[in-house]
């Protein structure tokens, strides 16, 4: 994809956003809630997971309101993270430690997700794409809240260790 204007840019960001939802929500959630041990990090999963669905949705509007239809390009940061992932996620047997581990590949997750967001809202805006700044935010907004629950069950973890 040529990019050659600011829209040309937010469109790629957010075909990249597009895939990164897509893919926590087909692939990374699904196998984290299955590997979790603790009941909070399986239920904070199960929920954020129904809202990453969402996200799916809000950022194909973001999309059309931008004036394309969505389509999702890949992203090599996300899936750096999870080929890391998954290729150490084996190696831990204790099962508390291995939901911190999980926790831990959630929050630089959810921390990639916002920096992208922001990016993508930051050009929605110079662009006076309201509509998508709003359905971008509430994104940016629940993956906050996300990251704020992740950490708090990993503390919790982190003192049963």
């Amino acid at each position: 994809m040529s990019m050659v204007n600011p829209r040309d840019l937010l469109l790629k960001q957010l075909a990249e956003l597009l895939w990164i939802e897509r893919t926590l929500f087909f692939e990374v959630l699904p196998a984290v809630h299955d590997a979790a041990h603790a009941p909070a990090l399986q239920t904070l999963v199960t929920e954020h997971r129904t809202e990453t669905r969402t996200h799916c949705v809000r950022v194909e509007e973001a999309m059309r309101a931008a004036g394309a239809e969505p389509a999702s390009a890949a992203s090599p940061p996300l899936a750096t993270l999870k080929e890391q992932h998954d290729s150490e996620a084996g190696q831990i047997t204790h099962p508390v430690l291995r939901d911190v581990f999980q926790c831990a590949g959630a929050v630089r997750t959810e921390h990639y997700e916002l920096a992208c967001y922001a990016a993508a809202i930051g050009l929605a805006q110079t662009l006076g794409l309201d509509k998508a700044v709003r359905l971008l935010a509430q994104n940016r907004g629940e993956d906050a809240a996300a990251l704020e629950g992740i950490e708090q069950v990993a503390a919790t973890l982190r003192g049963e260790l």
